[in-house]
């Protein structure tokens, strides 16, 4: 159960994740994202092999195979358009006192459009980190941490966003730093249809 409401809430984050940047940013949590967007038009549809040819915005073509997991493909026609979207995302917050989350925990979720819909899908994961805080250097931007294992490591902060939220840490402190990724993909008719 926990894991599937923490599926929920990271990917729920994720969702909002628009553009390189901040999202968020308190006193005790920051998260920033990015989204990637493609778009193609569909030429043609090969019901007998699940075979898809599809026209990208610069004019190449590539043809996908759908697999059976893709319900609806009788419902693509020629014309219609396909969307994809990746979403990546990083929330940092302050761990609770007194909390025992385990140290790492990671939730997959996936969906795909009911019955006779157009097809759509959506895959996301989401991984949690709760690292110890050995230090972080303003002038270089760079926070020093302890991962459970006992390793040590150092990332330079490119955002603002960040930079902000660890200036405010102080040595000790335990951080819950949560990767997320989504993928979503939808068909929407053609403008015939």
């Amino acid at each position: 159960m926990m894991k599937k409401a923490f599926a929920v809430s990271a990917l729920a984050a994720a969702l909002t994740f628009a553009s390189l940047g901040p999202v968020a940013a308190r006193e005790k949590e920051a998260a920033v994202g990015a989204q990637i967007e493609g778009r193609a038009t569909v030429e043609s549809v090969d019901m007998a092999t699940r075979h898809v040819l599809l026209r990208n915005a610069d004019g190449a073509l590539q043809t996908i195979t759908v697999g059976p997991e893709v319900r609806n493909l009788a419902q693509v026609k020629a014309g219609d358009k396909v969307l994809v979207r990746l979403r990546l995302g990083v929330v940092a917050q302050i761990a609770p006192p007194n909390d025992n989350a385990p140290p790492v925990a990671a939730a997959d979720a996936a969906g795909r459009a009911p019955a006779g819909d157009r097809p759509a899908g959506l895959v996301g994961e989401a991984l949690r980190v709760r690292v110890t805080i050995d230090g972080y250097d303003r002038r270089t931007r760079v926070v020093r941490y302890t991962l459970p294992n006992g390793q040590k490591h150092q990332t330079v902060l490119h955002t603002k966003t960040m930079q902000d939220f660890a200036a405010g840490l102080k040595a000790g402190d335990k951080v819950d730093v949560t990767f997320i990724r989504s993928l979503a993909v939808a068909v929407e008719p053609s403008a015939q249809s």
